[in-house]
């Protein structure tokens, strides 16, 4: 018994192939995850809002929130590509064409550094200008942009979990990100009160601790990727961009 249990166990890691058993079985092997993961995802900013109002105080509690807009505003980018290559992904995974999943696959990794690129680029020098257009007062100000500035500078991170997360659910292996996820949530409330209220660096302990716990999921996720060599090798050749790849990638997430 105990054998069998194991076995059951491993097999909920890996790719699955959702095209194989009963359609039920395989839609809730996948969607309860993914369900547990969104919930555990929201608590990032909930736990670095619970925190920040309860160590630091009513303004840095508004400076979070008024963050949030700008920083979701550039973060869509991120959205965009995974959405696209999720789908692309499970296409080319359930149809067997590997050739063509490695090619998509090394794209969405190239899209996610160019991505960054442009959201560091752009989000750090425009969070001023950003706060000021939507009136931000001046009492939440400085807070909101020492804030927005350090989640800019460690979007890759978010990026690469966010992504690769997608691409291993688009290949049928949900538990493995929900895992994660579940672990660097704890791993981000250990952080925000040993920076917060430990070492008191206020609302950039926050930041710091969502980043950190973000950029340790996303290299997991990346390294877990990676080791799955007997689905696709990722190897810098499918990493030049191609148009068709690269634009049907971004064709399939816009209008997300």
């Amino acid at each position: 018994m105990l054998k069998r249990f194991w076995a059951g166990f491993r097999a909920l890691f890996g790719a699955q192939d959702m095209t194989v058993g009963s359609p039920v079985v395989c839609l809730l092997k996948f969607s309860v995850p993914l369900l547990i993961g969104n919930f555990a995802q929201m608590l990032y900013s909930t736990v670095d809002s619970i925190i920040v109002g309860k160590y630091v105080g009513d303004l840095a509690l508004a400076a979070v929130g008024v963050s949030g807009p700008i920083q979701n505003m550039f973060l869509i980018l991120f959205m965009a590509i995974g959405t696209g290559v999720t789908v692309m992904v499970a296409q080319y995974y359930g149809a067997k064409e590997l050739d063509k999943l490695g090619y998509a696959i090394g794209n969405a990794i190239t899209l996610i550094i160019i991505a960054t690129v442009f959201i560091t680029a752009c989000g750090v020098p425009l969070a001023g200008p950003l706060l000021r257009l939507i009136r931000t007062t001046d009492d939440v100000f400085d807070m909101a942009k020492v804030y927005l500035v350090i989640m800019f500078l460690g979007s890759l991170g978010n990026g690469f979990y966010n992504i690769i997360s997608g691409i291993l659910r688009g290949l049928g292996e949900a538990i493995f990100p929900l895992i994660i996820l579940l672990m660097t949530t704890v791993l981000n409330i250990v952080l925000d009160l040993w920076f917060i209220a430990g070492l008191g660096w206020g609302i950039a302990g926050a930041a710091w601790a969502t980043i950190i716990s973000q950029t340790l999921s996303g290299l997991i996720c990346l390294v877990r990727l990676f080791r799955m060599k007997d689905v696709v090798t990722i190897k810098p050749s499918l990493m030049r961009l191609r148009k068709f790849y690269s634009g049907k990638i971004i064709a399939l997430g816009l209008p997300s």
